[in-house]
């Protein structure tokens, strides 16, 4: 049994974010095994699976960093340095490539602040790939993106790849999960009846999850409205107008979003939810007929996880959502939902038309719960749970990496040496 220690920069309460859900899962996963404790930026209520629950402060990270094992993402290590340098084997969490993120997030703000908060991503992905002893990726084409990263920092090289060629115990696909339980019924209704305009025989579009400067709210709103004009009963619940985390709140996005419903006359068609709590929101999704996102062409659109989408896998609802992820992508494939171009309101439009037929739905629903088990929480964590079992430090783990020779003469050694393979 080894001690773990996960630590996530959100909030642990009734409302969850991504990273704080992903964060649990993990929890649970490792906790029949192992002495786990979660650590959270805060932390309303206390913890309901066999695992400690604590808060981030210096004594809690201080304490932590005696674990033998320490999962953690975004800037923590940044944060709490005393984990960076402890002899703990460190789990580096880069499903959310979030220095992408930073690009929009930051486009709001004066050119020094954007600067800064750019800057500072970058350099916490940085420390994350130097002290790393593993990394988790989500898979797919963000696999690429951190195997590139992982090279630029100089953890591609000899001791790594002798130890896997194709750097599978370096970099481990563990993407985000669903509950293997199915949701259920809260009881009363939720949406329907509940909540203005929307009615018990309304389709109802879901836009789970928050509303973030690199999503494209406007394409489903104008997408809605249209339906609505022609007189079709098509209701869209926008779901995360304010995160959970309360130095988020309602962000310019949400705000811009209620801006573009009140100029398109749509109020009466969309609704806007806080955070729904993360104990209801399977009822919540049972009450919705289809699962909708869509997002603006962006270099995070490649390599993200759109992990709202695995909302109509679990449970068994179609997607309409912009296509580029390679989510997206396969449940497009499988026949679960529909794909659109950025920016498409005629082609949204057109995709929800189509879910207005009950047998349609039914079919795409089917799909969408075939492809539930490989995305279930006990599925995509296997590999952490297996490395948890045996954690071993990276091959090149106290390594001096640098270049023996000045970086000029390194470079003529190089270029010899290729020359004489052939390689150039």
């Amino acid at each position: 049994m080894s001690r773990v220690t996960i630590l996530t920069g959100e909030v642990v309460g009734a409302r969850l974010a991504g990273p704080a859900i992903r964060a649990l899962a993990m929890a649970d996963a490792l906790a029949p095994d192992h002495e786990v404790t979660v650590l959270a930026a805060s932390v309303d209520g206390s913890a309901t699976g066999r695992y400690a629950l604590g808060a981030l402060s210096d004594p809690a990270c201080t304490d932590a960093a005696r674990s033998d094992v320490i999962v953690v993402q975004g800037d923590l290590l940044d944060r709490y340095p005393v984990l960076a340098r402890s002899s703990a084997c460190v789990v580096a969490d880069l499903y959310d490539p979030y220095h992408l993120e930073a690009l929009e997030q930051s486009a709001h703000l004066a050119p020094d602040r954007r600067r800064a908060t750019i800057a500072a991503s970058v350099g916490a992905i940085g420390t994350l790939l130097a002290r790393g002893d593993v990394f988790l990726c989500a898979g797919g084409h963000q696999r690429d993106l951190w195997i590139g990263a992982l090279a630029a920092a100089g953890r591609v090289n000899e001791f790594t790849y002798a130890a896997s060629p194709d750097l599978s115990a370096l970099l481990l696909d563990v993407p985000f999960g669903i509950a293997t339980e199915p949701p259920e019924a809260a009881g009363p209704p939720l949406l329907r009846g509940v909540e203005p305009g929307v009615g018990a025989e309304d389709l109802v579009l879901w836009w789970g999850g928050g509303i973030h400067p690199w999503f494209d709210p406007t394409t489903v709103i104008a997408a809605t409205a249209r339906l609505a004009g022609e007189g079709l009963p098509v209701r869209l619940v926008l779901a995360g107008a304010r995160h959970p985390n309360p130095d988020v709140g309602e962000s310019p996005a949400v705000r811009a979003a209620r801006e573009h419903v009140r100029r398109a006359g749509a109020d009466e068609v969309v609704r806007f939810l806080d955070w729904v709590p993360f104990s209801t929101r399977g009822a919540y999704l049972l009450e919705a007929d289809v699962m909708v996102s869509a997002h603006r062409a962006h270099v995070e659109t490649r390599y993200a996880y759109r992990t709202r989408l695995l909302d109509g896998l679990w449970a068994g609802r179609p997607t309409v959502a912009t296509a580029g992820d390679v989510l997206m992508d396969s449940i497009a494939a499988a026949g679960a939902g529909v794909a659109v171009d950025p920016g498409d309101v005629d082609g949204f439009a057109d995709a929800v038309r189509t879910y207005l037929d009950r047998a349609v739905r039914t079919r795409a629903g089917a799909a969408a719960l075939g492809l539930g088990p490989a995305h279930r929480w006990d599925a995509v964590l296997a590999p952490l749970v297996a490395y948890c079992r045996r954690p071993r430090p990276a091959p090149d783990a106290g390594v001096d990496l640098a270049p023996a020779a000045p970086p000029g003469a390194t470079r003529r050694v190089a270029g010899g040496l290729a020359r004489r393979l052939g390689l150039r």
